[in-house]
């Protein structure tokens, strides 16, 4: 199979779809550990060694405590997790528009946990070997309250658009391609600082080149979307 996937580790927070895949993975030869919510899983990972993490970690989005996209940022700054490869799933129609490092697929859960294992299988065997270089580690992305505030009342297909671009932005950040895109670009400012525009609403991300991070403050939300 390619990446060479045996251990699997569910983050899953209803308990029948975490038995139901559990159970359907173990039948199609995983070995399947599983967590509730992103916090479990931050703290299972951190509490083993390297050679007893997952070769994949199969990823619900939407989870309580800890949800699918904090989990992947955590995985994407702290050093000892660097190398963690996830697949995302969620009920949710739709992937994320644009690459994210150490995600290796997104699926659609479907309404049987046998077909989501299928799919699986299916992706996993259409996916080249792991990349040879580990990419940079990316810049941390701080929001403000305000900010947060914001992004929570948001539409959940937004809200989900957004967080995905601002962490590639993040990514994007600490690397040496040229900041400049569709939904990214740099701004003319005292500090420095890059402008993420998705689905009509704006986020500009204040750079600390020196602290290798990112603040981030939304500054328009179309007036369809505002919370009342």
């Amino acid at each position: 199979m390619a990446l060479g996937v045996h251990h699997l580790l569910l983050v899953e927070d209803d308990r029948t779809w975490r038995e139901g895949v559990g159970r359907a993975a173990r039948e199609a030869g995983f070995v399947v550990s599983s967590v509730a919510d992103g916090a479990e899983a931050l703290d299972w990972l951190r509490h083993r060694p390297r050679a007893q993490h997952p070769d994949l970690i199969l990823l619900d989005l939407v989870l309580p405590r800890l949800d699918g996209w904090e989990l992947y940022g955590h995985l994407r700054t702290d050093a000892r997790l660097q190398h963690l490869t996830v697949m995302l799933m969620s009920s949710a129609r739709g992937a994320p528009d644009v690459p994210l490092h150490g995600v290796v697929g997104f699926l659609h859960k479907p309404q049987q946990p046998e077909a989501l294992v299928q799919a699986l299988a299916e992706r996993l065997r259409e996916l080249p070997g792991r990349p040879k270089e580990p990419p940079r580690v990316p810049y941390a992305l701080r929001l403000t309250d305000e900010s947060l505030y914001a992004l929570h009342a948001l539409p959940a297909p937004v809200r989900h658009s957004v967080r995905v671009h601002l962490l590639r932005a993040s990514e994007l950040a600490a690397s040496e391609l040229p900041l400049a895109s569709s939904w990214l670009m740099a701004l003319h400012s005292e500090q420095p600082s890059l402008l993420v525009t998705v689905e009509g609403v704006r986020v500009v991300l204040v750079v600390d080149d020196a602290a290798c991070a990112l603040t981030a403050t939304i500054v328009i939300v179309p007036s369809h979307m505002r919370w009342t």
